[in-house]
């Protein structure tokens, strides 16, 4: 008798000698590797190539002028359907009084489609497979069954392993529509061959499993009964699971005797991938995009966590026409080297080990970044830790409302302002501030406020030029980035503090509206005041253009109160 951990050896060297097979296949018709594979994939390139840009725009123009998938569909269908069968007749007047479920699944199913049947081809499968999803999970990524399948192959986590998908604490790729769609077309492609070619076999072994099929086979066998699909006592699940998925390539063949509505599905290539090499926030990823973070999550449905892994590099699927705006926004970011932190306090219980844990790092990197002597804690302990859920971005519940990364305007061109970000929420003190604690006496650096801006110098611009476009006093620019001369260099990063860009040459030459005009008092520090009128004492400093924290009782000091925290 052949151990269970044996046979599961054999069949998966079985299942790895069919994939070559097909590899070996694919390569000989020497197509394109986006006709193949039915999506772009762009791999750590962050700024976008020309030539990768005119190829961007060939895809989208061919996007939007595709026939519809559909109509491919019903003329690629190659397995019999069975129509005069009781059963499937069955299915279809059960699909026809479920109109409203057929509409949500091809809904659903629209931004897949494409790449979904160029993975069929590239197998040789059945067109057909192409609609099995909306029978499994109606197309729904984060469908969940109570025997613990999941994805739009409901596929179970064994399985799922066996066939390389990762699934852990970050990320669970059986709800990634990428990496599920290989691994499940590839286990139909075994079971393809397990029964010689006999798909309503195959297709109901995916259902129930290879062994439930074959125990079925050979029990029609010992009594003298046929060993066809129709004649197999199989769970009712899988008797009515494989009419009904002919069912539905017989409505969707036949639409003049079927009327039902399919939202139009272009035959071409709407999604893309691009790697990211570091941890990124999936709402900043959204936005970065320009689009909403309900349909990054859609189209990204495997991470589990509102950001990607600190572990491992991670691919993010967007749509096309998005993946040049998201790639300079992010190759912008990139270049400010931005991590966020959080600050911890000790509990008694505590272990350098165990926080190390909590927050996906390791005890040696606490270590270094608090400056610890020894893994010895004590309560109360202030701790600085990278977020690991916003090291590329904001923490979640602090992503901007707008700010001028590249967008798309009219005519598709993008801002003019290539060299610059502005910062319109108090947020982006965590993305994009420059500010830092110090343990230095008297030292002070400044922090962003909203309305700043951050500017790359050019190879002709001087500390004047600059200041004249942003209409900055040159002593604010000095004061907010601790430049003590005026030579700068071109490639370096500038702070503009554009809060302050309404004021003219002096900040007493105008006042922003709900700024408040404060005179110095006995005892009063920058600190007290900053306080008093919940705003930031370097936001006053670089308002005043104070160069010290010496006050004089009897001054006048601008408290830009419009920008005060909340």
């Amino acid at each position: 008798m052949v151990s269970k951990h044996s046979q599961s050896q054999y069949r998966f060297f079985l299942i790895s000698l069919f994939m070559l097979l097909y590899l070996a296949v694919s390569s000989q018709a020497g197509l394109a590797a986006s006709n193949i594979e039915g999506i772009q994939e762009y791999q750590k390139n962050l700024h976008l190539h020309p030539d990768h840009k005119q190829k961007l725009a060939d895809d989208i123009n061919r996007y939007h002028q595709a026939d519809n998938l559909w109509d491919v569909l019903r003329q690629q269908f190659s397995l019999p359907h069975y129509e005069n069968n009781y059963y499937v007749q069955e299915q279809i007047d059960w699909l026809m009084n479920h109109q409203e479920f057929l509409l949500r699944s091809a809904t659903r199913a629209a931004p897949y489609l494409f790449f979904i049947l160029q993975q069929v081809k590239k197998r040789h499968l059945p067109t057909e497979l192409v609609l099995l999803p909306i029978i499994e999970s109606g197309y729904n990524p984060f469908a969940y069954s109570t025997a613990g399948a999941t994805g739009i192959w409901q596929m179970m986590p064994d399985t799922a392993s066996g066939y390389g998908i990762k699934q852990d604490w970050w990320y669970d790729g059986r709800r990634d529509v990428v990496a599920s769609t290989r691994a499940a077309l590839n286990y139909l492609a075994y079971l393809q061959n397990f029964f010689d070619g006999n798909w309503p076999l195959a297709i109901a072994a995916y259902n129930c499993g290879e062994g439930c099929v074959l125990s079925a086979i050979r029990k029609n066998i010992r009594n003298g009964d046929n060993a066809d699909f129709w004649s197999l006592p199989l769970p009712q699940e899988t008797r009515d699971y494989v009419p009904r998925l002919l069912a539905l390539a017989v409505i969707i063949s036949h639409p003049d005797r079927y009327p039902i509505y399919f939202p139009a599905v272009r035959n071409a290539p709407y999604l893309a991938q691009v790697e990211i090499s570091r941890p990124i926030n999936l709402k900043l990823a959204a936005y970065f995009a320009g689009i909403s973070y309900k349909k990054l999550m859609q189209l990204n449905s495997g991470f589990n966590q509102s950001s990607t892994s600190p572990n491992r590099p991670s691919k993010l699927v967007l749509p096309i026409q998005n993946i040049e705006q998201f790639s300079e926004n992010i190759g912008r970011l990139l270049r400010h080297n931005v991590i966020n932190w959080i600050r911890y306090k000790t509990k008694a219980k505590d272990t350098l080990l165990s926080i190390a844990k909590q927050f996906h790092t390791t005890p040696a990197t606490l270590r270094s970044l608090n400056r610890l002597a020894t893994n010895h804690l004590k309560p109360q302990t202030i701790l600085l830790i990278p977020n690991p859920s916003s090291t590329m971005g904001t923490s979640n519940e602090n992503i901007p409302a707008e700010k001028h990364f590249a967008k798309k305007g009219k005519n598709n061109k993008r801002s003019s302002y290539t060299d610059t970000i502005r910062i319109t929420n108090k947020d982006l003190e965590q993305v994009t501030s420059l500010a830092s604690t110090t343990n230095t006496p008297g030292a002070h650096y400044y922090t962003m406020q909203a309305g700043d801006t951050i500017y790359m110098i050019r190879g002709h611009d001087t500390l004047e030029s600059i200041a004249q476009r942003f209409h900055i006093p040159i002593k604010a620019l000095q004061l907010v980035n601790r430049i003590t001369h005026k030579n700068i260099v071109p490639g370096a990063q500038l702070i503009i503090p554009t809060h302050l860009a309404q004021y003219g040459s002096s900040p007493h030459d105008k006042l922003s509206p709900g700024d408040t005009v404060y005179m110095v008092r006995k005892g009063d520090t920058i600190e007290k005041i900053a306080d008093k009128f919940h705003t930031s004492s370097s936001a006053i400093r670089v308002t005043n253009l104070l160069t010290s924290n010496h006050l004089q009782e009897g001054d006048q000091l601008i408290i830009p109160t419009h920008i005060a925290m909340r």
